[in-house]
């Protein structure tokens, strides 16, 4: 049996995001027989040792290091998650040195944080490293700055302290030029290793589906309301605000609903825009929901809007076309990558301000405009969809390019 040494700064059990992402690579590095040590921080070892208690992993060894320690530096504006993301860097590779010298490894494998801004404490081990999938590095587009508002400086300086905190981090160029293997999310990540390091490159969505995502294609009839799916943190870069005009710009006499599941510090400003523009009736706020009323939601809805503003690679646009909804987005970023011609609509994001509203509003009656249309739409998105389970994703990896 193959033995594994991961580092997974955050991993969880039933969770998403990155702590899911790290804890779905350990899972499908187990289900392809591996034995696995995981090197993570102290964060959620409650969760961690309950589920391995009820399932009886004995090929699964957790070796927690410190999260709370110095935690209160993750609320310094901009440079806190870096910071404490370091201080956790300098710990955990004390930690990976000590197993390495009293364990044998096949390889190393340093799956979250999976953004480049990060390195990783599993460099310069002289076993094989795999690194990634690694996004991050989008810069907001000009063209859609008045819909991040003062974020769009927010985030152009975030980006700026981010390139210079991973210019003087001598762990970032490090862990990209002694990696045998590196998985990149899309083209903008891609551009940036680069710059470090010529080594191969593989592409790879760093994000992916739990299995609870594996079911048969819905059939969907657009014969009288349609339901219209927005889902995320509503936070600025994920542009809830111009999914609103979008939904605004829509014919008059157009029979739809309109589904806003999430929650955020914007919630209160989405509500007064969706009065402004008189959409109350036609409109549900959510609040942030369990997974069962998540898949309700899911099954109703024919199609998910989200034009997000800034977005490596969005698990609600994978979550959605699984559930067989095709996606209307903007040509940019992740969801560029994400979502196929076949699958949804794509608006091209221009160098300068357009009508971006009105040209989401066209992508909606393009979809449904014929019965038949919208079940190729959703017929691909399904495929595609189906095709992020981690578990598929994971297997490929370990047979295929490992």
């Amino acid at each position: 049996m193959k033995t594994v040494l991961i580092s997974a700064y955050t991993c969880c059990p039933n969770r998403g995001s990155e702590p899911g992402n790290g804890w779905s690579w350990l899972m499908g590095y187990i289900q392809n027989g591996y034995t696995i040590h995981c090197v993570t921080s102290d964060r959620y070892v409650a969760q961690i040792e309950k589920f391995c208690k009820e399932n009886n992993f004995s090929n699964l060894i957790f070796h927690f290091s410190g999260y709370n320690i110095a935690r209160n530096t993750k609320k310094i504006p901009i440079v806190g998650e870096y910071l404490h993301y370091y201080l956790w860097l300098i710990k955990a590779r004390k930690r990976v040195k000590q197993l390495i010298a009293k364990y044998e490894f096949d390889h190393v494998h340093h799956v979250t944080f999976s953004s480049i801004k990060f390195g990783t404490p599993v460099y310069n081990t002289k076993l094989k490293l795999v690194i990634g999938p690694l996004g991050g590095g989008e810069l907001p587009d000009k063209s859609l700055k008045k819909y991040l508002g003062r974020d769009y400086y927010l985030e152009a300086v975030k980006y700026k302290i981010a390139g210079f905190l991973s210019f003087i981090n001598p762990t970032v160029a490090a862990s990209i030029n002694s990696s045998d293997r590196i998985l990149v999310s899309n083209d903008i990540a891609a551009a940036i290793v680069r710059k470090y390091s010529s080594a191969n490159l593989i592409r790879m969505f760093d994000a992916g589906l739990p299995e609870n995502f594996r079911m048969d294609f819905i059939e969907r009839e657009i014969d009288g309301v349609v339901n219209i799916l927005w889902i995320g943190s509503i936070i600025p870069r994920k542009g809830l605000n111009l999914t609103i005009e979008a939904v605004a710009a829509l014919p008059a006499d157009m029979d739809f609903h309109f589904f806003i599941v999430g929650d955020g510090p914007l919630m209160q400003a989405s509500q007064e825009l969706i009065s402004t523009y008189n959409l109350q009736s036609k409109t549900t706020f959510t609040g942030k929901v369990s997974y069962d009323t998540l898949k309700d939601i899911f099954s109703k809805a024919h199609l998910l809007l989200f034009p997000s503003l800034i977005d490596s690679c969005p698990m609600q646009v994978f979550e959605c076309m699984a559930y067989s909804l095709p996606v209307v987005t903007l040509d940019h970023q992740g969801m560029k990558e994400q979502v196929p011609v076949t699958a949804g609509i794509r608006v091209p994001v221009e160098r300068r301000e357009t009508s971006y509203a009105q040209k989401l509003a066209t992508g909606i009656r393009t979809i449904i405009s014929d019965p038949e249309k919208y079940h190729q739409y959703s017929l691909n998105a399904y495929k595609i969809g189906q095709q992020q389970l981690w578990s598929k994703r994971i297997e490929h990896f370990v047979k295929e390019i490992l």
